[in-house]
């Protein structure tokens, strides 16, 4: 009798091994190459300040795919660490129900863990705009930010991903740290506080925030209760 995938014997260890800070600075100073070159150097028709979500997401994957990654333009983001940037890849969630969630990008790294689910593996990054249209705790919170926490994907992971496409109004750190206590208050996403990166890029005059972020799911794959996720945030100005 044919086992189901999901209900094989554990094979693979969870959550897989932490990733170095080390590669997400790496990353994140790419990241604001990219933007820097989309800002400088549109393509044509191309408005950063008022383009759709989908379409400055599809150019910054582009630009850090074909403009950044491996040409000396970021020092340690090449194919030495980093084997790819993948766009809206599809994967399972945590428990096999669904198959097809789509993180906004996916950054794979060269060398791959023993024990760990290779098409699990890697940085998972979630893009929202933040402007009057998109509120910080409606769109970047409960569609993005909750997406992690309930293990559609990056749930094997203990780190991931969020930028923000920013305008120039407010601070985006206390806007993030309000919104946290408004989702705790509605009990709809575990609050914390946010932290910031001194060490970390940033393309919006914002430092890049750290939040942590329980989890309530059990991994199919040993039992385990899945850990806390921290939460990388960083901002990029549109305007």
């Amino acid at each position: 009798m044919a086992l189901s995938l999901f209900t094989e014997p554990a094979e693979f260890d969870m959550p897989h091994p932490p990733l170095s800070v080390a590669i997400f600075l790496v990353l994140e100073e790419a990241i604001c190459a990219a933007w820097s070159v989309l800002r400088q150097q549109p393509p044509a028709g191309f408005d950063l300040a008022k383009a759709k979500e989908t379409v400055v997401t599809h150019h910054l994957h582009e630009t850090l795919q074909d403009k950044v990654w491996n040409r000396a333009i970021v020092d340690g983001f090449d194919a030495e660490i980093f084997s790819s940037v993948a766009r809206g890849p599809e994967v399972r969630s945590f428990h096999g129900s669904h198959l097809d969630k789509r993180p906004d990008m996916v950054v794979r790294l060269v060398d791959i863990p023993e024990r760990v689910r290779p098409s699990q593996y890697g940085i998972f990054i979630e893009c929202k705009p933040v402007d009057a249209d998109h509120p910080m705790v409606s769109h970047y919170c409960n569609k993005g930010i909750l997406r992690f926490v309930l293990g559609e994907y990056a749930w094997a992971m203990t780190e991931a991903m969020m930028i923000g496409y920013v305008d120039s109004r407010g601070n985006p750190v206390e806007a993030l740290g309000s919104a946290l206590k408004k989702r705790k208050a509605a009990a709809v996403l575990p609050a914390c506080e946010p932290t910031m990166c001194a060490r970390s890029a940033s393309a919006a005059g914002a430092p890049v925030a750290i939040t942590e972020h329980g989890r309530n799911f059990v991994y199919i794959e040993n039992g385990q209760a899945a850990p806390a996720i921290m939460l990388r945030h960083l901002w990029l100005q549109r305007n």
